[in-house]
């Protein structure tokens, strides 16, 4: 039994009141404590996210009320992870955090495929030390100072100091240390209220404290994903005709929304050179998860602060859910719930949705929407095929003499005009059995539209004067260009006047006694083009572009971009130099690292070696290349020198 057992004070990582426990028992070494608290010698110091908490909780006194569920949510890392994960994963992580085996939970999580570091030391706010001390006698190591991402306290407004403690310390893995162990004297340095970056950094560390101590909310990615879809697609700008998110715009608006390097801050980089990016995957891959950050970072730029998206009532389909009814009228399941399918498109003009439904029976409607009741579901706005059923109840009908066309449609559910052309189309019988009328008689829109050949002769007349003065205007013109000169007299010519207009076109173009082009001569000019081009892009002060083939042809000018994309096997010199020139993906990471290197250096920022990685934008196993490998060494010896 455990005697003394510290009460743990708001916000405070289990981790710390174990130090607390320590410090007060004074043990002789730094695994008793650990066999003592989790009884078994297999237990190691934890910051985040501990296991063993049933032996832990085993080892207090019955009466002390404490168990799992109390030190899960309120002294460990794991709130600031649970509205984002699957009920499932989050119910496995819970059971491993309470049992013996603790060595899945990170993985679980997608830390490790998230590539977002945690803080490489216990970090504290100087004034929160103060105010603990005041009211407790003693700091602790708060959770929300320990997460990546926070790097300022949303309480004082001031930035988060690092301690001397390691949050991953592989050499003394059993030991716990108190913040009053490791408690330094710094001066606060505050935040400037008219910096865009610490504006933004206060407030994703404000929305991570009300994960961390408000949001009890679990609703699944599924539903994540859906508030994201209905949020994005209110802008037209970012949502095609067809539904589908428009990537490029969406990227392009949230990276003017944040200010120039948060998010290389905070690790969340974005690259335009990569198809699937994190913001991509959010709105477009719903089981994925992803870290929270990266959540919080699309939460508020879509205008919403965390408590207020989840508050979001779920948006329905602008349809409703499956299944609708069926509206054709000659079918066995008519206005039952039988339609299971909609393809939703959205109009050009209004951005209005437009569901179009298909029935088994072959009846494919379509409906402007959205619903506003459930009678809405019974209408519809156009029939885009009747299908095989309608079509033989048609055939069917069209043979009983007995019943007049409105009888038919009403029985079909259309205008008698509908009846007679379908009947057309499908070639039926005219005229009817006991019928003399023929369908163009009954219904005189079927006839087809015959075009006006004759016209006014004065205004034809009209016409060839105004050619022939353009022609005479315009000698030695190409046809193409005159026609573009007066489209409306050539197409008035041409739809009325035609053989005329044959006879007074000029000679058409051609190529003989064109001298053949000085290929080596374009090869020899395109070089030194290419040349200037990749000096340029090497040169560029902003973000790194990789000088491959494809990005050196675009940056050429007109027209030896053309040259180069079209007729490259004519240019062998140039094809050479390009070859040359182009970068491998391990030479575009060196200069992406010294690239990163230099921008720390004008922010006189001495950055950690995930700071440097992150801001280069190293994929993992880019990062472990021999070349990367060797310049990111040199870029953090330089700093230290």
């Amino acid at each position: 039994m455990l005697g003394l057992f510290p009460e743990p004070y708001p916000d405070e990582l289990l981790y710390s009141i174990c130090a607390r426990f320590q410090n007060r028992l004074q043990y002789p070494s730094q695994k008793s404590i650990v066999v003592d608290l989790f009884q078994t010698k297999s237990a190691i110091a934890i910051f985040d996210l501990p296991s063993k908490l049933n032996k832990l909780i085993a080892g207090l006194p019955p009466n002390s009320g404490y168990t799992v569920e109390y030190f899960i949510d309120n002294h460990t890392l794991l709130p600031f992870y649970r509205p984002f994960l699957p009920p499932e994963r989050l119910h496995l992580i819970q059971e491993d955090m309470g049992g013996d085996n603790g060595s899945k939970i990170h993985a679980r999580l997608g830390i490790v495929a998230g590539i977002i570091e945690m803080p490489e030391h216990l970090r504290f706010c100087p004034l929160c030390i103060e105010d603990d001390r005041k009211q407790f006698g003693e700091c602790y190591w708060h959770r929300l100072h320990q997460l990546p991402g926070v790097e300022v306290c949303p309480i004082h407004e001031v930035f988060l100091e690092n301690s001397s403690v390691l949050t991953h310390n592989r050499r003394r893995i059993y030991e716990f240390i108190s913040a009053e162990q490791s408690s330094q004297v710094v001066s606060p340095y505050r935040i400037d209220s008219l910096n865009p970056i610490h504006k933004v950094l206060l407030s994703i560390a404000r929305e991570v404290d009300w994960l961390l101590n408000h949001c009890h909310i679990v609703i699944g990615l599924e539903s994540l994903h859906k508030r994201y879809q209905s949020l994005v697609m209110r802008n037209p700008q970012w949502v095609t005709y067809a539904g589908r998110i428009r990537i490029q715009e969406l990227l392009k608006a949230f990276k003017n929304h944040y200010p120039l390097g948060v998010l290389d801050r905070v690790q969340c980089p974005l690259d335009e050179q990569i198809r699937d990016h994190w913001l991509a995957q959010l709105v477009r891959f719903p089981q994925r998860v992803h870290h929270p950050l990266r959540h919080l970072l699309l939460i508020q730029f879509l205008g919403y602060t965390t408590k207020e998206f989840f508050e979001l009532q779920e948006a329905l389909p602008p349809f409703g859910l499956a299944p609708w009814p069926c509206l054709n009228p000659v079918c066995k399941h008519y206005k039952k719930l039988q339609v299971k399918e909609c393809q939703i498109t959205y109009n050009q003009k209004n951005f209005k949705p437009v569901g179009t439904f298909s029935c088994i029976c072959g009846f494919v409607y379509c409906r402007s929407g959205p619903d506003r009741s459930p009678e809405d579901s019974f209408r519809y706005s156009k029939v885009k095929f009747y299908g095989s059923v309608w079509e033989e109840s048609l055939k069917a009908l069209w043979e009983d003499s007995s019943l007049t066309l409105k009888q038919m449609g009403h029985h079909l559910g259309v205008e008698f005009k509908t009846v007679l052309r379908q009947a057309s189309r499908l070639q039926l019988n005219f005229p009817r059995p006991n019928t003399k009328a023929t369908a163009t008689e009954l219904c005189p829109s079927l006839q087809p539209r015959k075009k006006a050949l004759n016209l006014n002769k004065d205004v034809i007349q009209s016409s060839r004067k105004k050619w022939l003065k353009l022609m005479r205007a315009n000698p030695g013109m190409g046809r193409t260009r005159l026609r573009s000169k007066a489209p409306a007299i050539y197409s008035q010519l041409y739809n009325y006047d035609r053989e005329w207009l044959k006879e007074h076109l000029p000679s058409p173009k051609t190529n003989n006694g064109t001298p053949d082009v000085d290929w080596d001569s374009r090869d020899e000019q395109t070089i030194e083009t290419v040349k200037e081009v990749v000096q340029r892009l090497k040169q560029d002060k902003n973000r790194p572009t990789w000088i491959s083939k494809t990005a050196i042809a675009n940056s050429l000018p007109h027209p030896a971009s053309a040259w180069v994309k079209r007729h490259l096997k004519r240019l062998p010199k140039t094809a050479k130099v390009l070859a040359e020139l182009s970068e491998s993906r391990e030479e575009f990471a060196v200069r992406r690292v010294q690239w990163a290197a230099d921008y720390f250096r004008q922010e006189k920022i001495v950055p950690q070696r995930w700071q440097l990685v992150r801001r280069a934008g190293l994929r993992p196993n880019t990062r472990e290349l021999l070349l990367v490998k060797e310049a990111i060494a040199t870029a953090l010896d330089s700093f230290n020198q």
